[in-house]
């Protein structure tokens, strides 16, 4: 009696891919809910493309931007502007509170700042 054999399908490349990288989102994932953020973000249109756009970005750029984000504290808040020439101007009154207290900070030695009042 012959034995079944046994149909195996090769996996392309770029599916044994996916399926590591799913394999590596799901590990460094706290938690199930935090992969389904991930997911459900994923899907949001146009989403994927500002990402690999910023991930493409020259260092300074993106430092730049990762930079406004944390400053902005509720980005909602923030605006955005694209004038003519192809500017872009990010805005947030968060964002330049914490701007000027670091170009305080930056101005002034440290004997100066301990005389501040806490």
């Amino acid at each position: 009696m012959r034995r079944g054999r046994r149909i195996q399908c090769k996996k392309s490349a770029s599916t044994r891919t996916a399926e590591s990288l799913i394999r590596s989102l799901a590990y460094g994932c706290k938690s199930p809910s935090e992969l389904l953020e991930l997911y459900y973000w994923s899907k949001e249109p146009g989403l994927i493309d500002v990402i690999r756009g910023i991930a493409a970005m020259r260092e300074d750029v993106r430092a730049a931007i990762e930079a406004f984000i944390a400053l902005a504290g509720d980005v909602k808040s923030a605006s955005a502007d694209l004038d003519g020439r192809g500017v872009l101007t990010l805005a947030s009154a968060e964002a330049a509170r914490g701007a000027a207290l670091a170009r305080y900070l930056a101005a002034h030695d440290a004997d100066e700042l301990s005389r501040l009042p806490h």
